[in-house]
């Protein structure tokens, strides 16, 4: 989805950069070429760029014809291009684009039905999905059709049908949903289905955040239904949004959904989740929720995130959550992690660097190894030793059997290994 949408905005900012260069006095391209579209609007033809003089030294390389665009005729049509796709200049893309605007429904859908729609270079992928859109303007459900029926591969076909869905909630949200579910055997099955409902919801929070959560009774699937919640989420922006938020969502008593919404809260703005969090009464669903916004706030800021979750800790649990904290930042920063680990205070030090190493052993052991010797206590040592060891195994088997052959306690080492194995042998 990610590749699609960012694809789909790029179309429009060389729709600008187009604009921008067509209504810029400097010369660019290097002879009088147009771009020829046909059947335009009413079934018009157009010429778009005519008559640029050779470029003015200094101009950006960029914004000329590419080498072998010599092939590419003087007045070339859509559908020719699209056939065959030569290369253009931006300027010359910018011109498609500009001109698909201006496409009438029947136009774009013989474009579309007759053309080679294979998508092999970006530029035929910047014009399809313009042509596609401006189809979803005149007729969302039979630029849907027409998409869902295209010869091409899965992947470009699965980008094409989100494309339809973005644009189609961009101008009418509500629209989509009732296709959406009256069309809901269109949509199961496919890996983009459950991203359906986060874009028409996102654009129906955007308009009516209310009429949206009303709306998520329509979905059926408890599964889309945290999707389409997800949607909602993503446009919420103030502190007071989040609070209303949170009291509609724990009516419907799911901790995940709640979850959810923390977590967002926290990645937009961890300052007021913070606040909102000291407002709390403390009982046992606070625990769920300080680790809800330390399981988000950790990946902006680790350390400050570890403090904040350990700050707010009871003496009796603080051992286990300053070994909780760290254990999750070393799974990602071991550094990070056992420098932290190693300034805290009131705790036994040796217990939460065993922890952390032990978090980290799996995707770091060689920072793991560097730093076995900090443990003191010997059955400590030997059983992270042996995550290591299987960490090691799992990239090469070369390098564990070095790692054993070099461990100072390889004899005891060697035998846990050995159980361990034969009681794996006896489980299968």
């Amino acid at each position: 989805m990610i590749k699609w949408i960012g694809l789909w905005l790029c179309s429009l900012c060389v729709v600008f950069a187009a604009g921008y260069y067509a209504s810029d006095k400097r010369p660019t391209l290097s002879s009088t070429t147009s771009v020829h579209v046909a059947n335009v609007g009413e079934g018009k033809d157009e010429d778009v760029l005519q008559g640029a003089p050779p470029p003015q030294q200094g101009d950006n390389k960029r914004d000329q014809l590419p080498k072998d665009s010599a092939s590419v005729p003087n007045n070339i049509s859509l559908e020719l291009w699209l056939s065959d796709k030569p290369k253009l200049s931006l300027k010359q893309i910018g011109a498609f684009i500009i001109s698909i605007s201006t496409m009438g429904e029947q136009a774009i859908i013989d474009s579309l039905s007759n053309v080679d729609t294979s998508i092999d270079d970006p530029d035929s992928a910047i014009i399809l999905s313009s042509m596609v859109s401006r189809l979803v303007e005149l007729n969302p459900q039979k630029a849907w059709d027409l998409v869902d029926n295209m010869i091409v591969n899965l992947d470009t076909k699965r980008q094409l049908r989100l494309s339809v869905i973005v644009n189609w909630a961009n101008q009418a949200p509500f629209e989509v949903l009732d296709w959406y579910i009256d069309n809901a055997s269109l949509t199961s099955g496919r890996l983009e289905n459950s991203i359906y409902p986060v874009l028409i919801f996102r654009e129906m929070a955007s308009q009516d955040i209310d009429s949206a959560f009303q709306s998520i009774a329509l979905v059926k699937s408890e599964n889309l239904k945290s999707a389409a919640y997800s949607g909602i989420f993503s446009v919420l922006e103030t502190p007071e949004q989040f609070r209303d938020t949170l009291s509609l969502v724990k009516r419907s008593d799911d901790k995940q959904l709640e979850t959810d919404l923390i977590s967002m809260w926290v990645r937009k703005d961890v300052e007021s989740t913070k606040s909102w969090f000291d407002t709390l009464d403390d009982n046992e669903q606070i625990k769920e929720i300080k680790r809800a916004v330390f399981e988000s706030y950790v990946n902006q800021s680790p350390s400050e995130a570890a403090s904040w979750f350990v700050k707010h800790s009871s003496s009796e649990s603080y051992q286990s959550d300053v070994e909780h904290a760290a254990r999750t930042i070393a799974f990602f920063e071991p550094d990070t992690a056992l420098n932290w680990a190693q300034r805290q205070t009131n705790i036994d030090t040796e217990q939460a660097v065993a922890t952390l190493l032990q978090g980290a052993a799996y995707r770091s052991p060689e920072f793991v190894e560097e730093n076995l010797d900090l443990l003191v206590d010997r059955d400590a040592k030997i059983n992270l030793a042996h995550s290591v060891y299987s960490a090691y195994g799992y990239k090469s088997e070369r390098r564990a059997e070095d790692f054993l052959n070099g461990f100072e306690y390889k004899n005891e080492l060697a035998k846990r290994i050995k159980k361990v194995e034969s009681s794996l042998k006896r489980t299968n």
